[in-house]
């Protein structure tokens, strides 16, 4: 089924969430993707522990998540978007709505909402 015949608001995603972050505790914004995933037939969200190794994130910041958009058989059809912190059931909706619409590049999506990547592992050099 195309996307069009799915209508712009159902395109599947897959949506990482840090379960170890604080605001993952407080349950209030997780509640909010959750609202938003349940939304896509074919929305998909994991809760892990840190995801410090892909994002640049503190625990007590936020919530942080990373969202990939997919086909209906669960195969990548874009770039990860690294998520965060994520503070209120408002930045959830936003979050939410985002990958459902195909994670467009148009503004929908504040540059607040958008996650640094992990600073890389530099060697010391003598």
């Amino acid at each position: 089924m195309s996307d069009a015949a799915r209508g712009p608001r159902s395109r599947p995603f897959t949506l990482v969430v840090c379960g170890s972050c604080e605001a993952a505790a407080t349950g209030q914004v997780m509640d909010g993707l959750r609202r938003a995933v349940r939304a896509c037939p074919h929305g998909v969200m994991v809760s892990t522990g840190c995801l410090e190794k892909v994002l640049h994130c503190r625990r007590d910041h936020g919530l942080h998540a990373a969202v990939q958009p997919r086909g209906v058989g669960r195969r990548p059809t874009g770039a990860v978007a690294r998520l965060g912190p994520l503070l209120t059931e408002a930045d959830a909706e936003v979050v939410g709505e985002w990958p459902r619409a195909g994670m467009p590049d148009d503004g929908t999506l504040p540059d607040r909402l958008r996650a640094a990547p992990a600073p890389r592992q530099v060697a010391h050099l003598n």
